[in-house]
C-alpha cells in the first residue's frame, strides 16, 4: 500500500492587529492554520513553524475626545505582518482509491415490495 502522507516547507504571510504587542503577535500566529487550510485541498494534520520574520510592525496612535472637545486621550494599537516558514505534513485525500458501492437492499427503495 502506498504512503499517502506528504510533507513540505511553505512560506506564508500573516497579519495581526490588537491593543498590545503580545496580542498582535498572537493574532498573527493564530491565523497560520486558517490560511493554510483555506488554500489546501488535502487534510493537514501537522503544522510546525520553523522561522518568523517581521516584515512590518506599526504602533498606531489615535487621539479621541469625549463629546468632540472634552477629555482628550490617545489610544494605542499595534499591527504586525509576519513571514513564517512552516513545515506542513498532510494526507493526500485525492490519491486514495475509493470504491463505489450501490445497494438496493432497503425495502423503502425497492419497487418489487408493495405495501411496505
Amino acid at each position: 500500500m502506498k504512503n499517502i502522507i506528504q510533507a513540505e516547507d511553505r512560506n506564508i504571510v500573516v497579519n495581526g492587529k490588537a491593543k498590545s504587542k503580545k496580542e498582535a503577535f498572537a493574532n498573527a500566529i493564530n491565523k497560520i492554520a486558517r490560511n493554510l487550510s483555506a488554500t489546501e485541498d488535502n487534510l493537514i494534520f501537522k503544522i510546525e513553524p520553523k522561522s518568523f520574520e517581521v516584515e512590518n510592525f506599526k504602533e498606531i496612535d489615535e487621539k479621541e475626545h469625549f463629546l468632540f472637545f472634552f477629555f482628550p486621550r490617545i489610544r494605542k494599537s499595534y499591527e504586525v505582518q509576519l513571514r513564517v516558514l512552516v513545515h506542513v505534513e498532510y494526507v493526500c485525500v485525492n490519491e486514495v482509491a475509493c470504491q463505489k458501492v450501490a445497494t438496493t437492499d432497503n425495502p423503502l427503495f425497492n419497487r418489487e415490495t408493495k405495501g411496505v
